[in-house]
């Protein structure tokens, strides 16, 4: 069973790469409660006041390693729960793998999704692709739902933020192609730069800021929400992870068995990618926020601690009244600018030598 705290490589890693995996973190008897209930319902994303979900994270290691890296936090009441199917449960032998669709990173937050209105429409109203939506109300939560168009009233924000997004593995993922939880390593960095360099320019931080489009242009005159901006691509590292059987090596998989979990920083592009196996994947995923002391809505419920990419405003999107003596969105830009400094146990960690690798 893995230790209560990170170990000094782990650390490491985590500084370096923006992630690190953990092995053997959750007890035994842990996983297996967890499985039973999301097999009995496994078409359930969210699980709520779930004690058996929510415990892969609050009766595990992982709430004193994360108390001891990051720092005091809400313990989660909801979490994700990410089942991936096979893509082609008869045919994953006959299919090539190239043929199946790029996954594409992305930093949780921000409203993503096809947009309702086709591109030629957008322009016949006067309006960009880059700067759709900006006037939009602000109450929103994005024309497919999801993630709020803005996290204020006064559009300063179009991305929430989290500290870290740990996931807890339930089935075998050793395997290339299985489904993994997948990131562009090292690029946490490169995305805390840009969050930067929206704030130096004035903002919005996020889509329809600077230098990022709030919709990209797609084939068929579509347009499309939550990729992200070329100029913030452009700048990432070029770390690559080689595999037969793995077909992005620009995207590192997280190579897990049942029992060991992953903690990644908000700011790390991460997706998920397709599921070639036979066999479903199975993960659940927490994001975790470093407490903000001044916070009146710390451990609320109707923030969704746990679920929630947008924590500044409740899980339905609704907004939250906040005294003046506190701005979270101010707050939150703050630590989208300077991510160690949620990380008390983090401090004066120095990166891992790629030679370590």
């Amino acid at each position: 069973m893995h230790a209560e705290a990170l170990s000094d490589r782990e650390k490491s890693l985590l500084k370096r790469d923006g992630f690190v995996i953990l092995k053997d973190v959750i007890p035994t008897s842990v996983v297996k409660r967890a499985k039973e209930v999301i097999n009995r319902d496994p078409s359930r994303i969210v699980h709520g006041d779930e004690h058996a979900i929510n415990n892969l994270y609050n009766e595990s290691p992982l709430i004193a390693i994360m108390q001891e890296a990051m720092g005091p936090h809400t313990a989660p009441i909801n979490a994700q729960v990410a089942v991936t199917m096979p893509h082609f449960a008869d045919a994953v032998v006959r299919r090539p793998v190239t043929s199946v669709f790029h996954p594409q990173a992305h930093v949780d937050g921000g409203w993503a999704g096809l947009c309702p209105m086709s591109r030629s429409e957008i322009e016949a109203a006067g309006e960009t692709l880059e700067t759709w939506g900006s006037n939009g109300d602000p109450q929103s939560m994005g024309p497919a739902g999801g993630a709020p168009l803005w996290q204020d009233r006064e559009r300063t924000v179009a991305i929430g933020s989290y500290t870290a997004l740990v996931g807890v593995c339930l089935n075998d993922q050793t395997q290339p192609a299985k489904g993994q939880f997948s990131v562009r390593r090292g690029a946490h960095e490169a995305v805390e730069a840009f969050f930067r360099h929206q704030r130096d320019l004035g903002g919005p931080i996020g889509g329809g800021g600077p230098d990022w489009p709030r919709l990209q242009a797609m084939n068929d005159d579509k347009a499309f929400a939550g990729i992200m901006p070329p100029k913030m691509v452009a700048s990432y590292p070029e770390t690559k992870f080689e595999m037969d059987g793995w077909p992005w090596p620009e995207l590192t998989p997280t190579m897990m068995a049942e029992g060991d979990a992953v903690i990644a920083l908000h700011s790390l592009p991460h997706t998920a990618t397709p599921n070639l196996s036979e066999d479903p994947r199975m993960n659940v995923f927490f994001r975790i926020r470093r407490r903000r002391d001044a916070n009146p809505y710390e451990g609320d419920p109707c923030v969704g601690w746990g679920v929630s990419d947008h924590p500044d405003r409740q899980l339905d999107g609704s907004f939250l009244d906040y005294p003046s003596s506190y701005d979270p969105i101010q707050v939150s830009i703050a630590k989208m600018c300077d991510h160690w400094s949620e990380w008390d146990g983090m401090q004066g960690v120095e990166a891992a030598a790629e030679s370590q690798a």
